[in-house]
């Protein structure tokens, strides 16, 4: 309370004694008591006191790594080739030659006969990105034949390329992913590589036992 309100609120205690005489000065006797009150605690009478806020601590949302295979011995070695397959199909839209010098993160969660089903997220040099769930098609050999991205589904994907358990962890890359999850490492390693392109990707660090865990 300031001291103008103060000093209002003492004239107006005043005015109530002055005013104990009357027929009314039990209640006028209630209203000085209320008034004194409120001058001790500070609370004005046009005031409402608050209730005290309590602060709340709201947990980070966190999810569990998702459960991806890790790659073959050609896939280690060919990771360039699968980087240049995946950016030529995930920054389509980004113009025909997007995919020259392009970075490419993905997760292998799946694999049916010659279909390697995979999240990725690759980024062009000159700005913006695509995360999509694809699958690349081999041939016999282990080469790439071809690589097709799931479509939309009204406001999310068209997940009927991939078996129900492939689905199931898509899951895992939407959200609070983007900010918490894997494909925040995902991101963070894929800008980390832009300074030092010749650093493969997370999947593939992740299948060489020797490798120096990138700060």
């Amino acid at each position: 309370m300031t001291t103008k309100s103060r000093y209002i609120l003492i004239i107006f205690v005043a005015f109530l004694t002055a005013c104990g005489t009357s027929p009314q000065s039990d209640e006028m006797t209630k209203v000085q008591n209320t008034a004194l009150a409120m001058a001790r605690t500070g609370v004005a009478l046009t005031q409402t006191a608050l209730p005290t806020a309590t602060p709340t601590n709201t947990p980070i949302p966190t999810q569990p790594p998702p459960p991806v295979f890790a790659p073959d011995a050609i896939q280690v070695e060919r990771w360039q080739e699968y980087q240049t397959e995946l950016a030529k199909v995930l920054l389509y839209g980004y113009g025909p030659d997007a995919y020259k010098g392009a970075l490419c993160e993905w997760d292998i969660l799946g694999r049916a006969g010659q279909e390697v089903y995979v999240w990725a997220y690759c980024a062009p040099l000159g700005g913006g990105d695509g995360s999509f769930p694809a699958v690349i098609y081999l041939e016999v050999d282990g080469l790439i034949q071809n690589v097709r991205r799931a479509g939309y589904k009204g406001s999310s994907f068209d997940l009927g390329l991939f078996p129900a358990d492939v689905q199931e962890k898509c899951g895992l890359y939407t959200g609070y992913s983007l900010f918490y999850g894997r494909l925040k490492e995902m991101i963070d390693h894929l800008h980390y590589r832009q300074a030092y392109p010749e650093i493969p990707p997370l999947v593939v660090l992740s299948a060489i036992p020797t490798a120096t865990p990138i700060p």
